[in-house]
């Protein structure tokens, strides 16, 4: 005849499995969010946040800025106003210091 199992060994194997499902699901929604991100990311790479048409590096100075010729738009990345404002002295460095 067999031995039942305790109900306290039936609650720890319950336990341990409900832990193993949450992991489980918590990795397969870590890597769809990834992925989605990924997707996102590919899908705006280089795509103007204001018109959504292609976006072109140009130089400026020594730093190259993304520029939208569909509505005139200019775009940096993070660092480069630090960069702009360094470098210019006058007028536009007055203007870009604004923005630090």
């Amino acid at each position: 005849m067999p031995v039942k199992p305790s109900t306290s060994e039936d609650e720890y194997f319950a336990r341990q499995e409900v832990e193993r499902r949450r992991t489980l699901a918590e990795e397969r929604e870590g890597k769809l969010l990834a992925e989605e991100r990924e997707r996102e990311r590919a899908l705006h790479l280089m795509k103007c946040p204001k018109c959504g048409m292609q976006l072109e590096e140009i130089a400026f100075g020594d730093v190259r800025v993304d520029k939208c010729f569909s509505c005139e738009g200019l775009w940096l990345d993070k660092g480069e106003l630090e960069v702009i404002r360094q470098k210019e002295g006058g007028f536009m460095g007055r203007m870009l210091s604004v923005f630090r």
